[in-house]
């Protein structure tokens, strides 16, 4: 194993756990005051700022929320939502702008911000002593538990959907290491190699469903195959770069800077069915 995948993998352990802890607060901390009372069902789009880099995040109309920059992808819903939280999160303790010296918590020049339609949450440093994070919302200081920041200082993939395929979508073709799996004039599902077509069926389920334990940002590894998969019958398929079979099975996608890590049990679902 890498030490790359051993990062790979405890990200992931941490932000499990930061998630865990934050539906914990939201149980335990009833009693202390919120960060805000707004409705988290009113917000629509979420901007995440954080060392330049920007992740906007909208809910179009009686539609789910999906991320549209730095890509135009999926989310992972309950990973969002965790996010949504922090407007209502517990309050450990409050000031205002004169009672604080703003560059000594880190809120003179934050390098990590979120907006929640209009309203923005600055990030701070973390308090030495409390553990408490400080941050800046509409002219006031507060501490909060340090659960949401792990979530926004992080990679974009942190929050992109764990299932290989767009919601909604339909394989109309699939091009895999050892075979291609299309409709003939029929239009029943036909492969130019001798498999069932239960197995056939089989295949196209776990392309619709299967989903990845973590999105990561793309790492540059030997190319050991790639794959193919039409959808809706649009010219242009969604390419899956195999980089990776030990100890995982890692799929990526170079050209939106993401990379899929699956059990290797996945690899002959997926990529060399029979």
């Amino acid at each position: 194993m890498t030490k790359k995948n051993i990062l790979n993998l405890a990200l992931l352990l941490i932000v499990t756990l930061l998630i865990s802890i934050i539906n914990f607060s939201e149980n335990e901390n009833y009693e202390l005051e919120r960060l805000s009372t707004i409705d988290i069902t009113s917000i629509k789009t979420i901007t995440i700022q954080h060392n330049g880099n920007t992740t906007i995040i909208n809910k179009p109309a009686n539609a789910g929320w999906v991320i549209q920059q730095p890509v135009n992808i999926d989310v992972n819903k309950f990973r969002i939502n965790s996010i949504l939280k922090i407007i209502n999160a517990p309050v450990h303790s409050r000031y205002s702008l004169q009672d604080i010296d703003l560059a000594s918590i880190g809120l003179e020049k934050t390098t990590t911000s979120i907006s929640l339609n209009e309203h923005v949450i600055d990030f701070g440093i973390i308090n030495p002593i409390t553990n408490l994070r400080y941050v800046k919302f509409e002219n006031r200081i507060y501490t909060i538990e340090d659960v949401y920041y792990p979530l926004l200082n992080s990679h974009f993939g942190t929050l992109v959907s764990l299932k290989l395929l767009p919601t909604n979508s339909s394989i109309s073709k699939l091009i895999l290491i050892n075979q291609t799996i299309a409709r003939d004039d029929n239009n029943l599902w036909q492969s130019n190699i001798t498999i069932t077509a239960d197995n056939i069926v089989k295949t196209l389920d776990h392309w619709q469903t299967m989903q990845a334990f973590g999105v990561h940002a793309y790492l540059e590894r030997k190319q050991l195959g790639e794959v193919f998969i039409y959808t809706d019958n649009k010219q242009k398929p969604i390419s899956y770069v195999i980089t990776d079979r030990n100890p995982w099975l890692i799929l990526a996608r170079p050209e939106i800077d993401l990379e899929y890590h699956l059990d290797i049990e996945a690899y002959d679902l997926l990529i060399t069915p029979r």
